[in-house]
C-alpha cells in the first residue's frame, strides 16, 4: 500500500498551486519551472503534488461562497520565499488542513449489500454520515469517490437518510431512472414492475429515461413505469415513507396500488403471491407487521373486494 504524502510536502505543493493561479504571466512561467523541478526531486514530492491537486480540485466543487473563502490568493514563489508568504500562506495552510480533512472524508468507498428473503430491515451507515435501511431481498452497490456519491439499486426497497454535502452530489441509479438528492430522507423501491420514489423529508429530483424530470417535496410520491417514463405525481402530505414504522418492522401503505403492496410482501412470504390484473390497481391504506406477512394477506378480503385463491405452490389475489 502506498504511504500517504507528508503533510508539510503537501502544503508546499499547495503553495506552488496557489502561485500558478496568478495574473502575472512571467511570474506564473517561472513558478511553473520551480514547481516542475520540485516535483522531480523525489517520489515523495510527486506523491505530495498529486494529493495537493486532488485537494485543490475539491475547492472548485464547493458552492461559490465557500470556494471564495477557502481558495488562497496567488503568492510570490521565489526560490527562498516559497514558504515565507505571511498572511497569504497562513490562509493557504489553514485551507490545506481543511482540505486534508475533506480529502480523507471523501476517500473512495465501495460496498455491496444483498439482503436475504424475509430478512428484517438492515441498517447501513455510510462514511459521509448518510444512513440506509435496506429491506429484504434488496441488492445494491455503493460507490463513493472525491467527486460523487452513487448508489446503484439493482433490486429491492431502501430508505435513504442522506447527509447534506455541497461539494458531492448523491445519486441513486435504477434500471428506469435516476434520483438526485437535494437534502432529504426518502425511499426508492424496485420490485420488478415500476420504480417508486417517496419523500419523507426535504426534496429529490427524479429523472426518467426519456429526458423527463420532476422535483418531489416532502409527502410526495412518483413512479417510473416499465418504459422508464415518469408517472403522475401524488401529493397531499400522506405519501412519504414512515421511518419510525420501518425501524419497528412495519409496512405503512397510503393509497398504494395493490400490485406494489404484494410486490413488497413477496420478499417476506414463503409462497409467492400473484395479483390478478383486474385488481392490480386497487388502493390499500394501512399498517402491517413485515415480520408477519400473513397478517396482511388475511386482512385483504376484509379491506378490498378481493379473495385469496390457492394455486399449487402459488397463491392468487383475485376479484371477489
Amino acid at each position: 500500500m502506498t504511504e500517504p504524502a507528508a503533510p508539510r510536502k503537501v502544503q508546499q505543493a499547495l503553495v506552488y498551486l496557489a502561485a500558478l493561479q496568478g495574473d502575472d504571466p512571467e511570474r506564473v512561467r517561472k513558478t511553473h519551472g520551480l514547481a516542475q523541478r520540485w516535483r522531480g526531486r523525489s517520489v515523495e514530492h510527486e506523491r505530495a503534488w498529486l494529493e495537493a491537486e486532488q485537494r485543490w480540485q475539491l475547492v472548485h466543487r464547493l458552492a461559490p461562497q465557500l470556494r471564495g473563502a477557502l481558495q488562497p490568493q496567488a503568492c510570490d514563489v521565489g526560490r527562498r520565499r516559497v514558504l515565507r508568504q505571511g498572511g497569504a500562506l497562513a490562509v493557504l495552510l489553514a485551507a490545506g488542513g481543511w482540505l486534508g480533512w475533506m480529502y480523507k472524508r471523501t476517500a473512495p468507498f465501495h460496498h455491496d449489500l444483498q439482503t436475504a428473503h424475509a430478512q428484517v430491515p438492515q441498517a447501513l451507515a455510510l462514511p459521509d454520515g448518510s444512513q440506509l435501511l435496506v429491506a429484504a431481498e434488496s441488492n445494491l452497490r455503493v460507490r463513493f469517490d472525491h467527486g460523487q456519491r452513487q448508489v446503484l439499486l439493482l433490486h429491492g426497497n431502501v430508505f435513504f437518510d442522506v447527509a447534506h454535502e455541497l461539494w458531492r452530489p448523491f445519486l441513486i441509479s435504477t434500471r428506469l431512472g435516476v434520483v438526485q438528492v437535494l437534502g432529504t430522507a426518502f425511499t426508492v423501491s424496485d420490485r420488478g414492475d415500476r420504480v417508486q420514489v417517496a419523500v419523507a423529508r426535504g426534496r429529490v429530483q427524479v429523472r426518467d429515461l426519456q429526458g423527463g424530470e420532476q422535483v418531489l417535496q416532502a409527502g410526495e410520491r412518483i413512479c417510473l413505469d416499465g418504459q422508464g417514463r415518469l408517472g403522475s405525481l401524488r401529493s397531499g402530505g400522506r405519501f412519504g415513507p414512515d421511518l419510525a414504522h420501518w425501524q419497528r418492522g412495519w409496512w405503512s401503505f397510503t393509497d398504494q396500488p395493490l400490485v406494489e403492496v404484494i410486490g413488497e410482501l413477496n420478499a417476506y412470504v414463503g409462497r409467492t403471491v400473484q395479483v390478478d390484473p383486474r385488481v392490480a390497481n386497487l388502493r390499500l391504506t394501512g399498517s402491517f407487521p413485515s415480520d408477519r406477512p400473513e397478517v396482511l394477506l388475511e386482512a385483504l378480503p376484509g379491506i378490498l373486494p378481493v379473495r385469496l385463491l390457492e394455486q399449487g405452490a402459488q397463491r392468487l389475489v383475485a376479484p371477489r
